[in-house]
């Protein structure tokens, strides 16, 4: 229990105003002076972003990971030097209910996906020449306009972890949009999650082609899917960082015109690929090192704050893509209101519970004319106009509050962000006897047939997960049982976990952890899912919210 104490007592004194007015070295006295150790040697602090830290014997480096919260322990106060950013600022204690489940089990909330379809079907009709669609042309048919992909791509940029029950009512909102199966299988839909850039794209081609009320619209698109999907602790705190960062763009449409134009940098030749990396592969920072870490953009001093335009007062903030004065208040696009809850028949091509072995477009679909918009292939150009986006994301990146910042940490620092995902993944877990051993176990299923990126995942994890992951990978492999209806290899899990709500969120944090660790080594994500996060899917499949399931 004196983990749960020192919790509660650091909560207390990083919450309170006073904490961020206190100089850097009293703030680290606080935190050193609390640090707890384990009768197995373990060093403990309990720091910045509200999450455990553990010493490594070895170097001295501490890394994010789970307490043994029933383990005994004693205050033994730090002597040695504590980083700064191992040391809680204050507004990285106040991102609250987060959730790592996936939506397997848990379905998503009926009104939300009621109010996805509304938006989906007042643009669905759009036409493709007006909006092109300059991102997710591998997702959906060529004809289909950039709003449909703007909506999509806030769903799952924002989602946690994107995997989705086959029969997930929110996915055959789509259905007849597609251009091919989604990834998966027969019970999964193992989506990956896109970059921002993907995002900054629909806007930024709409702004360089001269039409920027259809960029304005499509930001307004993603800021109003974004505030539906804040109602789901799933999707809710990348959804209030991506309304952060559209929030002043809407307020004043031509702040973001210069970055997406230009003046664009000069062409350079591509860069050899090993220095393409999607994020740093050199360790964390050990222990010894007095430097500061490299600061995120969510600290950088010049940052811009949202809500402060001068240049809106009097526009509703409630919603974004009607762009009329007398638009409702709801958060919709006005042209919504005749739509009523539960009208199915534009969705009829991908029907609920069609598990996507088709892409659900028609005969009559395909054969519409397809726009000829193509985006440019000469390679000075996809040079100056990736340059344009990569600037327009970090613009729109220093836009979230430090409050945020984590949700975020998968664009700014992944190496960070896979640290977050495996330490949400020991915290679900917890139910396990051994909860290093679950988790070392789950990330050696999905390094046991790609080993290559291992070397640099296993830099970001505390040294017992690391013990744990190589004893996994060199234990020999055994056959797959099925306890009570549980396919599970005895190397991976060596307990169910207790409920499904449980069982969700492990999947859930397994899948985000894959997902962490092929951004962070540049690895593609594999279609069929991560084995470790598959693993948990029969402990899900037999209790679905459909209640013509359930009987």
């Amino acid at each position: 229990m004196r983990f749960t104490a020192i919790e509660a007592d650091v909560r207390a004194m990083v919450t309170d105003p006073r904490w961020t007015a206190l100089p850097l070295q009293s703030r680290t006295h606080a935190i050193a002076s609390r640090a707890l150790a384990t009768p197995d040697g373990g060093r403990w602090i309990f720091g910045a972003h509200a999450r455990w830290y553990l010493q490594d014997p070895g170097d001295g480096r501490w890394h994010l990971t789970a307490p043994p919260r029933h383990c005994p322990a004693r205050i033994e106060p730090h002597t040695g030097v504590l980083l700064p950013h191992l040391v809680p600022r204050g507004p990285d204690f106040a991102l609250s209910g987060w959730s790592s489940q996936a939506f397997v089990g848990p379905d998503v909330p009926s009104a939300l996906t009621s109010e996805i379809r509304a938006l989906v079907r007042a643009n669905g009709r759009r036409s493709a020449d007006e909006f092109p669609l300059s991102s997710f042309r591998e997702v959906f048919a060529g004809d289909v306009p950039g709003t449909v992909a703007a909506i999509w791509a806030t769903i799952m940029w924002c989602a946690y972890a994107p995997a989705f029950d086959g029969n997930e009512q929110l996915l055959s909102v789509f259905g007849e949009y597609l251009g091919r199966p989604l990834p998966g299988d027969e019970w999964v839909r193992w989506l990956p999650s896109p970059p921002l850039t993907a995002l900054v794209t629909l806007y930024g081609e709409r702004v360089r082609a001269g039409a920027p009320r259809a960029a304005l619209r499509l930001a307004a698109l993603m800021a109003d899917t974004a505030g539906i999907l804040a109602a789901d602790a799933r999707f809710a705190p990348r959804a209030q960082a991506l309304i952060a960062m559209l929030e002043p763009s809407l307020r004043n449409p031509v702040l973001d015109h210069q970055t997406a134009t230009g003046p664009l940098p000069a062409y350079r030749p591509p860069l050899a690929p090993q220095t393409l990396a999607t994020g740093p592969l050199t360790p964390p920072p050990v222990h010894r090192d007095t430097a500061f870490p490299p600061p995120t953009v969510a600290e950088s001093p010049g940052r811009a704050t949202t809500g402060h335009s001068h240049e809106t007062s009097g526009r509703a903030t409630t919603g974004h893509s009607g762009q009329t004065s007398g638009r409702a208040t709801t958060g919709h696009s006005d042209e919504t209101s005749g739509w009523t809850p539960g009208h199915s028949d534009e969705t009829s091509g991908w029907t609920p519970g069609h598990s996507g072995a088709t892409s659900g477009r028609t005969g009559a679909d395909r054969s519409r004319a397809v726009p000829q918009w193509a985006p440019s292939t000469d390679p000075r150009e996809v040079a100056r106009t990736a340059a344009a986006d990569d600037a327009l994301r970090w613009t729109w990146l220093a836009r979230v509050p430090d409050r945020l910042a984590r949700a975020v940490l998968a664009e700014t620092d992944p190496g960070e962000h896979l640290r977050h995902t495996v330490g949400d993944l020991l915290e679900a877990v917890a139910f396990s006897p051994d909860p290093h051993r679950t988790a070392g176990a789950l990330l050696a299923a999905d390094h046991a047939d790609t080993p290559e990126g291992l070397p640099t995942v296993a830099a970001w994890l505390d040294h017992r997960l690391r013990h744990a992951l190589h004893t996994q990978l060199a234990a020999p492999r055994g056959d797959t049982t099925e306890p009570d209806g549980f396919e599970v290899g005895p190397r991976w899990l060596d307990a169910v976990p207790p409920t499904r709500e449980g069982a969700a969120a492990v999947l859930g944090a397994a899948y985000a952890s894959g997902l962490a660790w092929c951004r962070l080594t540049g690895t593609s994500v594999p279609g069929n899912g991560f084995p470790g996060a598959a693993a948990i899917v029969h402990r899900l499949i037999h209790e679905r919210d459909d209640p013509h399931l359930n009987h």
